[in-house]
């Protein structure tokens, strides 16, 4: 079984007797309108209209983008005095401070007394870890920074 074509020509599918002379017929008017055709001259006035809507088209594109962008920005600066309402005000305390000097050593006393409080409870350990080593190592801490310490050498240069 052979699946590949005759490389002879065929001409079992070219036209024969009067359907040849009525398509050669057919194919030279066409190629006579055609000529025909083209000599004119063609006339601009078609093309007017046809650029009136492609510029009204790209009028309504630009229309509608500035009209987004427009909307878009109305909305972001309407959202603006929102976001400045939603931040808390906050009275300062430096207004508060009396201007009489006995009442700022008064003020001084306070601050001193709240900062010398003793260690939290949940700190404790930590406060006894390190008076702990304060005490037994200042000996060692001494031989520490000796060791730290670079040696000085004899070095001609």
């Amino acid at each position: 079984m052979n699946l590949r074509p005759d490389p002879s020509p065929d001409t079992s599918f070219e036209p024969s007797g009067d359907f040849a002379a009525a398509i050669s017929d057919f194919r030279t008017a066409v190629h006579h309108i055609a000529e025909r055709e083209t000599s004119k001259p063609v006339p601009a006035s078609w093309l007017i209209p046809a650029r009136r809507r492609h510029k009204s088209a790209q009028r309504r594109i630009v229309l509608a983008w500035s009209l987004v962008a427009a909307c878009a920005a109305l909305l972001c600066i309407g959202t603006l005095p929102l976001l400045h309402q939603s931040k808390p005000v906050v009275d300062s305390p430096v207004a508060a401070l009396p201007s009489n000097p006995s009442d700022d050593t008064a003020l001084l006393e306070q601050v001193d007394n709240a900062i010398s409080e003793s260690v939290p409870s949940s700190l404790a350990p930590l406060a006894d870890l390190d008076s702990w080593n304060s005490t037994t190592s200042t000996n060692e801490l001494d031989s520490k920074s000796s060791l730290n310490k670079p040696e000085k050498k004899n070095v001609v240069r």
